[in-house]
């Protein structure tokens, strides 16, 4: 296993971030992976990369915190401090950051302070969201397990299985992992180019759970997918774009648990007019899924809409994750906030003012939920009127059904 986890470190650095001899890397996590950052060190200086920085935060000490500060003490402490993401912008670092849930660790915390304080760093690193969104910095988001995380995945029975799992879908595996993500990219690609060649205005969902949700893209759209200077996340399986912000209507309903800094939603819905969410509900988490809409203005619109088969590698593990990196690519997906520059025709050129006209989102967050299901069935109008089948039982119709 510890020839695995390395040989996972290596891919990461080497396969996902294509760092060389020279480059400058900064990797973000949390204390209970501290071990695995330590050999993601290793690998990185075997390959001639000396300009390592850090910033590791501990969930337990963030809950020691909310018991005991007030929002004023809390967003002065060294522990909530994301600026240093600023300054590495501005110098030139790749972005390697780690994600490693430890669900229930904020069980009992006030929902609202931790939605007021992480509104807070979010504003706060708005120099470095901008270089990212613009494409002038490498970045990519992979898991890390932890014991936490393991035992609060039904059907994991410890640590080492999970990591057995990453390692699977992750294709470290494989004897050569970076030539096997290749081929999944092309094909992903050309699943992209298939979508943006067929002049898209809207996209109709429909399923047994009750959505029935009417997305307008904008003009000159895009779908991209992971081709790239770098694999952005670890591991992908969507192709996806923006919507037009204020053309959004009707009802979807999530189809797995949302966590959301370690705090679950569950057996929500969304409802939409003129792009806006004007009603929501939630069985379990209604309060943090207020938070997430409350943020800003832009977190009442959408930002991301992604087409991922239900039929995906990990969707067939019949595993709810509980970490949005795993699960949204376990099935088609939604989310809330921020849209992208990519993903409409010289995006990566506008400021944001711009890019509002053409209706691409702006928010400070961007939280990416599940709406994909065994029956999803997604509908393309096109420009012309035409009507084409592009998704059928929650799976991509490869040159669609007209």
């Amino acid at each position: 296993m510890e020839e695995k986890i390395r040989k996972y470190a290596k891919f990461l650095v080497e396969g996902c971030l294509k760092l060389k001899k020279g480059d400058k890397l900064f990797i973000i996590g949390i204390d209970l992976i501290n071990e695995f950052i330590e050999i993601v060190k290793e690998e990185a200086i075997k390959l001639g990369i000396t300009d390592i920085e850090t910033l590791i935060t501990s969930p337990s000490k963030e809950r020691e915190l909310y018991q005991t500060k007030t929002f004023e003490e809390l967003i002065q402490d060294q522990e909530f401090d994301k600026t240093k993401y600023n300054k590495m912008a501005k110098e030139g670092y790749a972005f390697l950051k780690f994600t490693s849930p430890a669900p229930g660790i904020f069980e009992g915390i006030n929902e609202e302070l931790m939605a007021k304080v992480n509104n807070y760093q979010m504003k706060r690193i708005e120099e470095y969201k901008n270089y990212q969104l613009k494409g002038l910095i490498k970045w990519n988001i992979s898991a890390v397990p932890n014991e936490i995380w393991a035992k609060n995945i039904e059907g994991i029975s410890n640590i080492d299985e999970l990591w057995e799992i990453i390692l699977n879908i992750c294709l470290i595996n494989e004897d050569d992992p970076i030539y096997e993500w290749n081929n999944k990219i092309l094909k992903l690609s050309k699943r992209a180019k298939y979508l943006n060649d067929l002049n898209i205005d809207k996209l109709v969902y429909k399923n047994s759970l009750g959505t029935n949700l009417e997305i307008g893209l904008p003009n000159n759209y895009q779908f991209c997918s992971a081709e790239g200077i770098n694999l952005v996340n670890m591991p992908t399986e969507e192709v996806f774009t923006s919507p037009d912000r204020l053309r959004v209507n009707g009802r979807v309903y999530s189809s797995k648990l949302l966590l959301y800094n370690n705090r679950v939603v569950k057996d929500f819905w969304l409802e939409f007019k003129d792009g806006r969410i004007i009603n929501y509900d939630a069985k379990e988490g209604f309060d943090i899924l207020k938070g997430i809409i409350e943020t800003d203005e832009g977190s009442h619109f959408l930002g991301e809409v992604a087409l991922v088969d239900y039929n995906s590698p990990i969707n067939m593990t019949n595993l709810i994750f509980k970490e949005t990196l795993f699960d949204e690519n376990s099935s088609c997906h939604l989310a809330i906030g921020e849209g992208f520059p990519e993903c409409i025709k010289d995006g990566l050129t506008k400021d944001s003012a711009s890019l509002l006209e053409m209706g691409i989102n702006i928010s400070y967050i961007h939280v990416d939920f599940f709406v994909g299901t065994k029956d999803l069935e997604i509908k393309a109008i096109l420009k012309n009127k035409e009507e084409v089948l592009i998704m059928k039982n929650g799976n991509f119709l490869e040159g669609g059904i007209k």
